[in-house]
């Protein structure tokens, strides 16, 4: 899940630095810092699990097969 991850944090990057939103420094801070692309993937990856909870309670609720 990691490679899609970092492959969508390039190419959403990239979208933001040529549309204006974020500066050169940023994008390369995005982008080539381990850290700073690590700590992304962790907090998608977090989104994710968050979300997949989530929607298993509320269909646990509803009654809707898990």
């Amino acid at each position: 899940m990691t490679v899609w991850i970092r492959i969508a944090l390039y190419i959403i990057a990239g979208w933001l630095y040529g549309s204006g939103y974020i500066g050169a420094e940023v994008k390369s801070l995005i982008t080539d810092d381990p850290a700073v692309a690590g700590a992304i993937e962790q907090l998608v990856s977090g989104l994710i699990v968050t979300a997949s909870i989530a929607w298993w309670k509320w269909a646990k609720r509803r009654g809707w097969a898990t």
